[in-house]
């Protein structure tokens, strides 16, 4: 994770580029217990209720963390507020009931892997459409995520194979 994020060789930038790959492990940590309470807690008529309960943590937690460091604004607009109803609506409750049924659908490994994806893929995009270029080191921590993911997939498959 902390080649792919840029901080060992050329790829660093920024100000602080280790608190930055500090930030970002704390936030995998926290997306990776999200994702296992998620699929531990969700039923089939329960969905619902876990990305309600996850949302609401979610906003206690930014409210409580915006007003610790008192960069909170909590009277956005109306256009401002439209926006961020919208990308609520979209993006987090619409896109995590997807997530939570197909978790279910799915055996975990293949879930686990496919959401591991997901920050391979931001490199991959920064790549494609914003003209980033990744250092050696970055492409080098992406293959070593992508090739976790496939040994544990494998080591998942073998074993469900030997169950049978």
């Amino acid at each position: 994770m902390a080649l792919s994020a840029g901080i060992a060789g050329e790829g660093a930038s920024g100000t602080a580029p280790m608190v930055g790959a500090l930030h970002a492990a704390a936030a995998a940590g926290c997306y990776s217990g999200y994702l296992f309470l998620l699929r531990r807690h969700t039923s089939e008529e329960h969905s619902m209720g876990a990305v309600r309960d996850v949302s609401v943590s979610a906003a206690l937690v930014g409210l409580i963390g915006g007003l610790a460091w008192g960069g909170i604004e909590l009277t956005p607009g109306w256009e401002s507020f439209g926006w961020l109803v919208a990308l609520a609506l979209i993006g987090q409750v619409i896109g995590w009931l997807l997530v939570a049924a197909a978790l279910r659908a799915l055996p975990s490994h293949v879930g686990s892997t496919l959401l591991l994806l997901q920050p391979v893929g931001a490199v991959a995009i920064g790549l494609v459409f914003l003209s980033e270029r990744p250092s050696p080191a970055q492409f080098a921590g992406c293959t070593l995520v992508l090739g976790g993911v496939a040994a544990i997939s494998l080591t998942a498959t073998r074993r469900t194979a030997s169950a049978r």
